[in-house]
């Protein structure tokens, strides 16, 4: 704790609850807002003074769609965060999580590994429950605040040996329906599927339904990537409300958006559709980063047959060149499945991060199959693809193209909009492993392309959604505003020098406006560096 109380002198508040800003001193002791004195006037001897006159404060930035499971750990000074104000996170999206997992077979090891961006791959996955994991992360705590939601993959690998690409049987939904009830109880804020990859694309109705029903009788909140964001993103938003209806479940829809060209058209629908949800008394909201390109797994374009395949068993049939054809088949009628080449062509879709063909990334596939094939039509680009999956040994991420602006900007503005990065981490602060600039950069993105340059929210409005709304949503106590006797999570900005300053070379660099962070009422960081460590805390839900 602070010895001495922290004074921010004559700032301009954003508060976070969509009130008009205002001038003020705010007294932070211990970790905690003491006192806002609007005169500007505090005395108070023996304290430490911070000047903040022309610059605004907010409450911390709450991210409701991180995945820094494994990141915590790697790196818990966490600055890829702080140094974008966020202060609190919630990890375990899109049903990807390490936990619980108590793993002895390898090929269920490297999946999880693959699935968590586990590069390093320094981790032994021994949790055999949520209360386990936060004991080792407890042991080292991140500098930011970090909650949690159960993932889908995991409970699906921890029941379903050896390979958990199918449907459950009805033992084995019961088993993961208890392994789901005992980490809500131990805290978890709810339950996370990725219904677009697998092995959670397996699941049927049955097997989501049953957990659906704990995570209700929790009072939890059902998170969910839903199964395509492509052709078909309104059948499969219509799923996910369907579910969430039947059960009376609150539902979150990750990252909502519209993959390819041809379907931005279809934005204004699905914007209905959750109204009509929420008209109807539906517990219902979604999240989104603010960038028009997305990242994932290089596998991810393959059909959702071939992903069920061990890796032995992938790059045997990619030896085939009749498999082959028929995967390309498969891609170009994209029927029942989001085909990203289909959607947003090779032109769009780049090498991020190939772990055993380095010297292929930053390209995008078009670019490589001149490389490997010398040619650069669209045959060859798929021949370069099936042989860098063939070849590759390690993780395999991409870059994509997927939305228009103009779709971003309804998304964005909407009341039911909550701001998450989906940041994902594949290496440690100092690795050199590429990764998309959402992950150190999309808070101050947000605030520069969307408030000061597209002009399309106002700011107390935005910092409304990226902090007060999504404390709410989710149940987090006494965060997310600037008031008295809440944490003090605060950030200190110079807004007209907020910018991401990224590059496709450095992604990493600090972004441009933010001076100080405060987490738990400690000055977690000044001019662009990190000054202690450890100020945050797992923030269970019992």
């Amino acid at each position: 704790m602070n010895s001495k109380p922290i004074v921010l002198r004559k700032a301009t508040i954003i508060d976070g609850l969509n009130n008009k800003r205002y001038k003020a001193d705010i007294i932070i002791f211990e970790d905690k807002i003491k006192e806002i004195n609007k005169k500007c006037d505090t005395s108070i001897h023996n304290c430490y003074s911070i000047y903040c006159s022309g610059k605004i404060i907010t409450p911390g930035f709450i991210d409701v769609h991180g995945h820094s499971d494994l990141q915590i750990r790697r790196s818990s000074d966490m600055k890829a965060k702080i140094q974008q104000g966020i202060t609190t996170e919630i990890a375990g999206n899109c049903g990807i999580g390490p936990f619980p997992i108590n793993l002895s077979d390898e090929n269920v090891v490297k999946s999880i590994r693959e699935l968590t961006k586990d590069v390093l791959g320094t981790f032994d996955y021994d949790f055999t429950d949520f209360s386990t994991f936060c004991e080792k992360v407890e042991s080292n705590l991140p500098n930011t605040n970090i909650l949690f939601l159960q993932s889908h993959t995991a409970l699906r690998a921890n029941v379903i040996k050896p390979n958990a690409n199918r449907a459950a049987t009805d033992l084995e939904i019961k088993q993961m329906c208890n392994l789901l009830d005992i980490s809500l109880k131990q805290g978890c804020i709810g339950l996370s599927t990725g219904l677009y990859y697998a092995p959670c694309l397996y699941a049927e109705k049955k097997e989501l339904i049953e957990l659906l029903k704990v995570v209700k009788q929790n009072d939890k909140v059902f998170a969910t990537h839903h199964r395509c964001e492509g052709d078909n993103v309104i059948e499969s938003l219509k799923e996910v409300i369907s579910l969430a209806k039947e059960v009376g479940v609150k539902l979150e829809v990750s990252h909502l958006k519209a993959i390819g060209v041809e379907n931005q058209k279809y934005v204004n629908k699905m914007l209905n559709l959750i109204d009509e949800a929420k008209d109807a008394n539906l517990d219902i909201g979604f999240d989104q980063y603010p960038y028009e390109f997305g990242s994932t797994s290089l596998y991810s374009l393959l059909p959702p047959d071939y992903l069920k395949l061990s890796n032995f068993d992938l790059k045997q049939v990619l030896s085939d060149e009749n498999e082959r054809t028929k995967i390309k088949n498969l891609i170009i009628q994209g029927d029942g499945w989001d085909s990203i080449i289909k959607m947003c062509g090779f032109d769009n879709i780049f090498a991020m991060y190939l772990e055993s063909q380095r010297e292929l990334e930053n390209k995008s596939l078009r670019e490589i199959a001149l490389i490997l094939k010398s040619k650069d039509d669209d045959d060859s680009c798929f021949e370069a693809l099936f042989d860098i999956l063939q070849k590759e040994s390690g993780v395999a991420l991409m870059i994509d193209i997927t939305q228009s602006f103009d779709s971003m900007d309804k998304i964005l503005n909407h009341p039911l909009m909550c701001f998450g990065t989906d940041a994902i981490y594949s290496g440690d602060e100092i690795s050199t492993v590429p990764t998309h600039p959402r992950s150190y950069q999309a808070a101050t993105h947000l605030i520069e392309t969307f408030y000061k340059k597209r002009k399309i929210i106002s700011l107390e409005n935005l910092i409304h959604n990226m902090t007060y709304k999504s404390a709410k949503r989710f149940k987090i106590e006494n965060r997310g505003s600037i008031e008295v006797g809440k944490f003090a999570d605060l950030v200190v900005m110079d807004i007209d020098k907020v910018k991401d300053v990224s590059t496709s070379n450095d992604v990493k660099i600090p972004p441009e406006g933010i001076e100080y962070v405060f987490v738990n009422g400690k000055n977690v960081y000044k001019d662009k560096d990190i000054q202690l460590s450890h100020a945050g805390r797992i923030l269970k839900q019992l």
